[in-house]
């Protein structure tokens, strides 16, 4: 049985000059709106969050079936798993992976993202301390990086 990862990728890009969002999980590229393009592309990873639903067991650490490519290795993968907003390229990539705690904290521009609840819409999620918290809906203005 193959699993789903949850591990998605956009990157704004330009086609025929027009800005696009470009998904690893999309058949078909988006358009986006200029300033807001940011802010599309959080909400676009958030709807891909909420159809996911895959039980925490069966969650594993997206940076290292990826080699690592999300920062240089540390060390091996060890703690409990983070949902992190990923910013690369100057801000027109961005990823929402899951990854263990060590790999978290060696990714840069990287926040923890609250796990949507599994039967509401509405919630209230603190961080573990010390973590920078994204919320995936925020203003542009709003992204803290991690330091």
């Amino acid at each position: 049985m193959a699993l789903s990862a949850r591990a998605w990728t956009v990157t704004i890009s330009s086609l025929a000059g027009r800005p696009v969002l470009m998904c690893s999980a999309c058949p078909q590229p988006l358009v986006a709106v200029g300033a807001a393009g940011v802010v599309q592309v959080r909400r676009h990873l958030a709807g891909h969050l909420a159809e996911s639903r895959l039980p925490a067991y069966l969650r594993t650490c997206q940076c290292r079936e990826r080699i690592c490519a999300w920062h240089g290795r540390q060390g091996p993968c060890s703690g409990p798993l983070r949902l992190l907003l990923i910013r690369a390229d100057r801000g027109l990539t961005w990823h929402l992976a899951d990854a263990c705690t060590a790999c978290a904290a060696a990714i840069p521009c990287a926040a923890t993202v609250p796990e949507p609840p599994q039967d509401s819409a509405v919630h209230t999620v603190r961080a573990p301390a010390g973590e920078v918290v994204a919320d995936l809906a925020c203003e542009p203005v709003e992204w803290v990086e991690a330091q």
